[in-house]
């Protein structure tokens, strides 16, 4: 009896894998983050105060209107005016404090991660350094951890905030017209396909980038080293062209993520347009009808263009995270790497202790200046 499988059967079982593996990667951050869990937390609240004044002021907008249609008088515009411009003044401290905090404390795990890969790389042995180009090395201490710092600050900043934002903005148009609010949501699964299409894409792209990025330090710095030698046997043209060789690499790589993300952005733009376009449409139709005021209908496209940011912050968030994770995946080679060969000097116990110590225990933090 022959078997038929389905199409995507195959394919389970390998995404399953791969998201059990991501989910472990990350959870290798928890303990960095746990250090700093009070900041967290802290700049977490001032994300949540800072979202309820943005969507505070659009409410307020719609009483204005609605009263304003009334009657206008000096009382009304003064009183109006003050609560908006106070909760425009409110909201920036807010802003501030949430990214002076949640980015810091980004910072400090950097600081912790740095030391740690410093100190992984101290207990290596001659023989691991042979097999291995500095350039990579180098790159990873650099450019890869530093993409994990954007994933672990910004990116949670924004999550949180995009998250926030699309909830409550969507319960609070649902609150002034349902129907409507169900024509505006109309493109979400489009855009939910789009970012599943792109992300992908877009992480398996970093992926190359950062890998040609650590070819490309590795060139530049064995040229460097060896500068002595290219000069005895006249390869300064050789080594010129192999740099130009990784560097044509190194854009083509970039140039394929730029693509991507030239055709994700404008997706999400255009799905978007296409919605406040209906809205509008339609909900003037309800307002010559009566069955809307004019202080709604502000108030219901004050709120769809809030959710046009968390839409292409979602995409923005989307693409850090996953050059993130590309790179604390490469980081996590060097910190998972067993030193195999240990040197039997006297002196060498002795040297490699301190480093062992330092990186069972962790750092505490940077230094309290």
């Amino acid at each position: 009896m022959t078997h038929y499988r389905l199409p995507g059967a195959s394919l389970r079982p390998r995404a399953l894998f791969v998201y059990t593996r991501h989910v472990a990667e990350f959870r290798r951050l928890l303990p960095y983050i746990q250090r700093y869990q009070r900041a967290f937390l802290l700049g977490l609240g001032c994300v949540v105060v800072t979202s309820a004044i943005v969507l505070l002021s659009p409410w307020v907008l719609k009483f204005a209107i609605d009263d304003l249609t009334m009657g206008v008088t000096r009382s009304k515009l003064a009183l109006y005016g003050t609560v908006l411009l106070g909760l425009a003044c409110i909201g920036g401290f807010f802003r501030f404090l949430m990214r002076r905090i949640l980015i810091g404390a980004s910072r400090d795990i950097e600081y912790d991660i740095r030391n740690d890969f410093f100190a992984k790389l101290e207990l290596f042995p001659l023989a691991y350094y042979q097999a291995r180009r500095t350039g990579d090395l180098m790159s990873r201490a650099t450019n890869d951890l530093n993409a994990v710092r954007m994933m672990i600050g910004p990116a949670i900043m924004y999550s949180a905030n995009t998250i926030i934002v699309f909830i409550v903005a969507v319960l609070l148009m649902l609150r002034i017209d349902p129907w409507l609010t169900g024509i505006a949501l109309l493109p979400l699964p489009f855009i939910s396909i789009s970012v599943k299409y792109f992300g992908g894409a877009i992480h398996r792209g970093f992926e190359q980038v950062q890998g040609q990025l650590s070819d490309i330090s590795a060139v530049v710095q064995e040229s460097l080293s060896g500068v002595r030698v290219v000069r005895a046997y006249r390869q300064e043209l050789a080594e010129i062209q192999r740099f130009a060789d990784a560097n044509h690499e190194y854009v083509r790589h970039n140039r394929q993520v730029i693509r991507l993300q030239g055709m994700f952005f404008p997706t999400i733009a255009l799905l978007l347009g296409l919605a406040a376009l209906l809205v509008l449409l339609l909900g003037s139709r309800e307002v010559i009808a009566g069955r809307m005021t004019l202080g709604e209908m502000v108030a219901f496209n004050a709120y769809l263009e809030r959710l046009t940011w968390p839409m292409i912050a979602f995409g923005w968030v989307t693409n850090m995270l996953q050059r993130g994770m590309a790179s604390w995946k490469r980081i996590l080679e060097i910190l998972d790497a067993d030193v195999a060969i240990r040197d039997q000097g006297s002196e060498a116990p002795a040297a490699a202790a301190p480093s062992e110590s330092r990186l069972r225990q962790g750092y505490g933090g940077p230094p309290k200046l």
